[in-house]
């Protein structure tokens, strides 16, 4: 597996842009969100319903996340993640999967975000930061 950078650098030298796909196809990224999300759930030994009770998600809403049939806010990424007590690189992950900004240490809000995924805290008291410091709640 080829490292970012090493892939860039191929990709912008390289002329034919499929030659370049078929060359480095075992390091392309072809998994979807929700079953990367399912294989995570498996990995922490949690069931669907544990984590969309814990993240506070609306159960239709959470079941359709899982299934693949919706995809998910950067909120509730960061819910489903504090649920899970995922690391922050596993979170970047999910955010790019989803089509949703990664976490950027320059934005007021995101540091807080990622403070409260480094330190494991659940969804309500991320809110309570996020509140004390005049940044929007999870939604």
């Amino acid at each position: 597996m080829k490292k970012t950078t090493q892939l860039m650098e191929e990709l912008n030298g390289s002329d034919d842009i499929n030659s370049f796909l078929s060359n480095n196809k075992d390091s392309l990224d072809r998994q979807d969100f929700a079953s990367y999300l399912c294989e995570l759930l498996k990995k922490k030994k949690m069931t669907k319903i544990e984590v969309i009770r814990i993240s506070q998600l609306n159960q239709i809403y959470g079941y359709q996340i899982f299934a693949g049939a919706r995809l998910p806010s950067k909120d509730k990424i960061i819910a489903i993640a504090l649920a899970m007590k995922l690391d922050i690189d596993t979170v970047q992950r999910l955010l790019t999967l989803a089509g949703e900004a990664q976490l950027y240490p320059k934005n007021t809000r995101d540091c807080i975000l990622i403070d409260a995924i480094n330190k494991g805290y659940d969804v309500a008291k991320l809110n309570k930061v996020l509140f004390e410091n005049g940044s929007q709640c999870l939604k």
